[in-house]
């Protein structure tokens, strides 16, 4: 009688332990499936400011701005680059071959993602009311 106790509270911290993993892994899943945005770069090619992002000045958001358009400006000769060299691994082959323009090549999801949060960010300068946007406003640079 002992033993078939052992065992069957062996059983029960078995399950118990499995019920704990799954549910554990599955969160992150969960809030994926509820369609809740998440602060980042979105599946449908926006972005969602984190809280923190939120929270920032006019200077800070300006200062972001000003760096997203500095990448922004030297993404596309880094993605042209990186289309005319030959994929490194099958994944980025196959992803260039029949996936979508921004597959196996990172600088143009780099600049989509960039362009989003650009987006998000010139959002939030129109919000708070900070004056024009770094995009209408740029300092046109000496050529």
């Amino acid at each position: 009688m002992a033993t078939s106790w052992r065992s069957l509270k062996t059983v029960y911290r078995a399950a118990l332990l499995g019920a704990l993993a799954i549910s554990a892994g599955g969160c992150s899943t969960m809030n994926e499936l509820s369609g809740a945005p998440r602060p980042g770069y979105q599946k449908d090619g926006t972005y969602v400011l984190s809280a923190q992002e939120q929270g920032l000045g006019c200077r800070e958001l300006q200062a972001r701005q000003v760096g997203l358009q500095e990448q922004l400006t030297a993404l596309p000769a880094q993605a042209v680059k990186q289309m005319q060299e030959l994929p490194t691994t099958v994944a980025d082959a196959w992803g260039r071959l029949v996936g979508s323009a921004d597959k196996g090549v990172p600088a143009l999801a780099e600049y989509n993602e960039a362009k989003a949060e650009s987006a998000a960010v010139n959002e939030s300068l129109q919000r708070k009311g900070c004056g024009p946007s770094v995009e209408t406003a740029s300092i046109k640079r000496p050529q």
